[in-house]
């Protein structure tokens, strides 16, 4: 006779996960670095910025030409009898254009 109660569980094999129709709860976000806040951050930034900007634009700005010729220059309209004596160096029948 067999006895019941001795009989172990037989192995099943594992199971796939099923398709749960509801989404999985979204994760928190990840706690802040202690000693800080947001608005600490974005201050300190806003900081940093007020010193990095006009070094940027500096570095990054074009060279002025510097030309003995922009002093003497006639602007439009100015009477001139070669393209060298206007400022757009484009001189027409005696009148900078």
């Amino acid at each position: 006779m067999h006895d019941d109660t001795t009989r172990q569980p037989k192995p099943t094999a594992p199971r796939e996960p099923s398709a749960d129709p509801t989404p999985a709860a979204p994760t928190p976000a990840a706690p802040l670095p202690v000693g800080g806040s947001r608005r600490d951050f974005m201050t300190g930034v806003g900081k940093k910025a007020l010193y990095i900007t006009p070094v940027l634009l500096t570095l990054s700005a074009a060279q002025a030409i510097a030309s003995p010729h922009a002093a003497s220059c006639k602007t439009l309209g100015g009477s001139c009898s070669t393209n060298s004596d206007c400022c757009s160096n484009s001189c027409d029948t005696g009148i900078c254009i």
